[in-house]
C-alpha cells in the first residue's frame, strides 16, 4: 500500500475554508475544473473532466465538526486502485488554516510515478486554494 501526504497553510479561517473543502463538488468547481455530479451526500459521485478520461470520484465521509472529507476513485487515468483520499482542516492560528490532503492505494504499474501523480495533484489542489485565500 502507498501513501501520498501534503499540506499547506492557507490565510483564512477554518469555517471560510470548510465552505470550500467541505463542498464535495464545489471545490473542483472552484478549482475551474469541469465536473458533474449524481446523488446527494455519502455515496454520490463527482466526474471530473481533465483530459482524454475523466475521473470519478465517490464522497465516502463527510465530518462537519472534525472538517474532514474522505473520497475514493472509482474509475479514471490515475495508476492506483483501491485509493481512498482525506482532506482534513485544523487550525493554524487566528484567521488560518492548515490543509492536510493525503491517501492510501495500490499502484498499478511504477509505484514513483503513481505517487508523483498523486503528489502533484494535491500541491496544486493546495497551491490553487492559496491563491484562492492566501498562504
Amino acid at each position: 500500500m502507498a501513501e501520498v501526504r501534503e499540506e499547506g497553510e492557507l490565510g483564512a479561517g477554518i469555517d471560510e475554508v470548510w465552505g470550500v473543502v467541505g463542498d464535495f463538488v464545489g471545490l473542483i468547481e472552484g478549482m475551474g475544473l469541469p465536473v458533474e455530479s449524481e446523488g446527494e451526500g455519502i455515496g454520490m459521485t463527482r466526474t471530473i473532466s481533465m483530459g482524454p478520461e475523466p475521473v470519478v470520484e465517490r464522497l465516502e465521509e463527510r465530518d462537519e465538526a472534525a472538517k474532514k472529507l474522505v473520497y475514493s476513485i472509482q474509475a479514471g487515468p490515475i495508476p492506483v486502485k483501491d485509493y481512498v483520499s482525506t482532506m482534513q482542516l485544523s487550525e493554524a492560528g487566528e484567521g488560518r488554516t492548515k490543509l492536510v490532503w493525503s491517501s492510501t492505494f495500490e499502484p498499478v504499474g511504477d509505484e514513483a510515478a503513481a505517487k508523483q501523480m498523486v503528489s502533484g495533484i494535491y500541491t496544486g489542489g493546495i497551491a490553487g486554494l492559496q491563491g484562492r485565500f492566501g498562504a
